[in-house]
């Protein structure tokens, strides 16, 4: 079992993110049936912020990817979340992604379910 000095501390949940197969085909569902507007694009890669202030992100899925996005977690030290998240056994899908906005990387937990730890810039 983890000390406390062990644990992440997560601070809160920065944005959902589910991942597609064709991307153009998922992107142009949440465009035009629910009015989502990019704050963030790439070719693989869109980040929507809602009028409330919460975020949604839609990416291309690798085809080594399990399937299903999921939950990005708000940490303060991404480094060191990789490193206790990675000393846990864990799947780890990347090394860390370098974005104008944010530092993240995607992992998958004991049972399968894909996260991210993420730090805004």
């Amino acid at each position: 079992m983890p000390t406390t000095a062990d644990t992440i501390h997560a601070s809160g949940i920065d944005c959902v993110c589910y991942l597609a197969k064709d991307f153009k085909r998922a992107k142009a569902f949440y465009t035009e049936v629910l009015g989502l507007r990019a704050v963030q694009e790439s070719e693989n890669w869109s980040e929507f912020e809602l009028p409330d202030g919460s975020a949604f992100a839609l990416g291309h899925m690798p085809d080594t990817w399990y399937p299903g996005g999921g939950t990005m977690f708000a940490v303060a030290d991404i480094d060191a979340a990789l490193a206790r998240v990675r000393a846990s056994g864990v799947t780890i899908y990347s090394e860390i992604n370098d974005s104008p906005v944010c530092r993240m990387v995607w992992c998958a937990d004991t049972e399968g379910n894909n996260f991210a730890l993420h730090q805004r810039h």
